[in-house]
């Protein structure tokens, strides 16, 4: 049964810690309007054509975690410095790849994340709206069907880009328009065989220049007990290695990882980079790291992300390997659609 927002009124929602009492009268901030440039993060100019082959939406991470707000206000400017800085610190493994289009939308506070398929569903789901209206006018006035999509997202931003490719949105309602998916990266998050019941379009990729499908992994370290204290990680989620690409346990050495790229604000133009970082394996439901050269680059800073969940690396350790596997998949889809691709042209 859908529940409205107005259920909420009156509740204190949080974990752990809990949030005023829901007022939806105040707490519920005006929607976007896609149709306003200021309501885009990153919005390429998309009237010239020196475009790149293939469009990425990009859904960003969880930013808001006040003591008082449920909702992101989009008009809040340091809420929307810290939207602009996903696109430096994660979806830069897209620039010069692929043209970056990413709403902001109304995501909800870190501390209703544990609850947000669940008890806050209703305030979830403002989001989820927001991010329908946004892909919907993205497809008709931007992409204009003239080119292939990724879709791509970290932590709240793939939560919901899952649950709204399972509900047969996002291209995922059909397999004509799923052919349009050149990859889903969907990191920081858990698909399972369920999901995959929810919606059978669904597919997990099976290696590197692999399409129409998802990539996903949870980074922790290897000391025990790590996967179960990552929140993002749901017992029996399917994980893809970024080193090697498979979903089996085979280890791949740090040799196999080109660099890890740490962005930092104080001098964001030259990011701290190591090759060979960390050797990865696949462990249980999520994806293990060992032999780490440079520790000190992932403090656990987070309360909700302990020592040895690596949740807020999860694209800074694999950096270049994301940035080359996204050139990969958009060659390999480029030669699997050329006749497609050259009537679009």
């Amino acid at each position: 049964m859908f529940l409205s927002p107005e259920s909420l009124r009156g509740k204190s929602l949080g974990i752990p810690q809990k949030l005023p009492p829901f007022n939806p009268d105040s707490d519920i901030p005006k929607p976007p309007d896609y149709e306003n440039p200021g309501c885009w993060v990153k919005l390429p100019e998309y009237f010239i054509r020196k475009k790149q082959p293939v469009d990425v939406f990009w859904v960003y991470p969880t930013i808001l975690s006040d003591d008082k707000t449920y909702l992101m206000d989009i008009s809040d400017p340091d809420l929307r410095k810290k939207a602009e800085w996903t696109i430096v610190e994660q979806a830069s493994i897209f620039d010069g790849q692929a043209n970056i289009y990413a709403p902001y939308y109304r995501q909800n506070n870190v501390k209703i994340n544990p609850l947000m398929l669940t008890d806050a569903k209703a305030i979830f789901n403002l989001g989820q709206d927001d991010l329908i209206r946004a892909f919907d006018y993205f497809l008709r006035n931007f992409n204009r069907g003239e080119r292939p999509v990724i879709l791509a997202a970290h932590s709240q931003g793939s939560v919901r880009v899952v649950e709204l490719s399972k509900a047969g949105e996002l291209l995922a309602g059909d397999a004509e328009s799923l052919k349009r998916l050149v990859c889903a990266y969907t990191i920081g998050y858990s698909i399972t065989p369920l999901d995959l019941k929810v919606n059978p379009l669904i597919r997990i990729s099976e290696g590197r220049d692999d399409t129409g499908c998802f990539v996903l992994y949870n980074t922790i370290s290897d000391e025990e007990g790590k996967e179960k204290e990552g929140p993002t990680i749901i017992p029996g989620t399917f994980v893809v290695n970024p080193l090697n690409w498979k979903t089996d346990d085979t280890f791949a050495p740090a040799s196999m990882n080109l660099g890890a790229c740490f962005f930092k604000h104080e001098h964001q133009k030259t990011p701290d980079r190591y090759s060979g970082f960390a050797a990865a394996q696949i462990a249980g439901s999520a994806l293990v790291i060992t032999d780490i050269k440079n520790p000190e680059e992932l403090p656990a800073t987070s309360v909700t992300f302990p020592k040895g969940v690596y949740h807020m690396y999860d694209y800074a350790i694999f950096y270049e390997n994301l940035r080359k596997n996204v050139a990969d998949r958009i060659s390999a889809y480029m030669e699997k659609n050329s006749e497609k691709i050259s009537e679009l042209s």
